[in-house]
């Protein structure tokens, strides 16, 4: 039996924070073992120390993510009861979309999957999003039955149009710094991310001052 000295534990964490970045930026098949141990400053072989594989490392990233994924958007549960159904969608999105935010890799490396299709997919579905989905698309229909959302809509589609509608914008964080100089990770940014949301979905009418972004547009060099 090996004794912990609290080291490996570093180290492992080391590696787990540099392959979500690394997985997040080129996919799976972008990735070395050899830029994730460079991301993290440790030496090569540690990888093989406390990851079987590249693969395992891998697994270990989604199941990280979908971790701090449930923990966030559960983070007020306990107060569930006492909220409204319209309420209770609130304090979730937002969660939701505060970590999107924060942990854009999530969805990076979801949808470099989704586009190829391989055996991954067929595991990160099964152990993931199956069940996250089948979950979320069921809280959508409860939420039609409770007049929260609109029932003319099929769960299904309003479902992923949400998933679109809180993502996408994370994923043209490049194209959106590019062309109006916003930084739509900066805490404001975010926030009023949630408040669009908020108002186009659930009707909520308080929003924050907000910028004019046609004068934001950069001129083309």
């Amino acid at each position: 039996m090996v004794m912990s000295t609290g080291l490996e534990l570093d180290t492992r964490s080391k590696l787990l924070k540099a392959a979500v970045t690394v997985f997040g930026k080129v996919g799976y098949a972008g990735a070395s073992v050899r830029q994730i141990a460079d991301l993290a400053d440790v030496n090569h072989g540690s990888i093989r120390y406390h990851y079987a594989s590249k693969r395992d490392l891998w697994c270990a990233c989604i199941s990280y993510l979908f971790g701090l994924l449930e923990t966030a958007v559960h983070q007020d549960e306990a107060k569930w009861a006492s909220m409204t159904p319209r309420q209770r969608i609130i304090n979730v999105t937002g969660h939701y979309i505060r970590f999107n935010a924060r942990y854009p890799e999530l969805h990076r490396i979801v949808t470099f999957e989704t586009i190829h299709q391989s055996e991954r997919m067929d595991w990160l579905n099964d152990n993931f999003i199956r069940p996250f989905s089948s979950r979320a698309v069921a809280n959508v229909a409860l939420a039609q039955e409770q007049g929260v959302y609109p029932k003319n809509i099929p769960a299904l589609n309003l479902h992923y149009i949400n998933v679109a509608a809180t993502t996408s914008i994370f994923m043209s964080a490049a194209e959106i710094q590019k062309n109006f100089g916003v930084d739509i990770f900066d805490d404001a940014e975010v926030e009023r991310h949630i408040d669009a949301i908020f108002r186009l979905f659930l009707g909520v009418s308080e929003p924050r001052a907000e910028p004019d972004f046609r004068t934001m547009l950069r001129p083309e060099q």
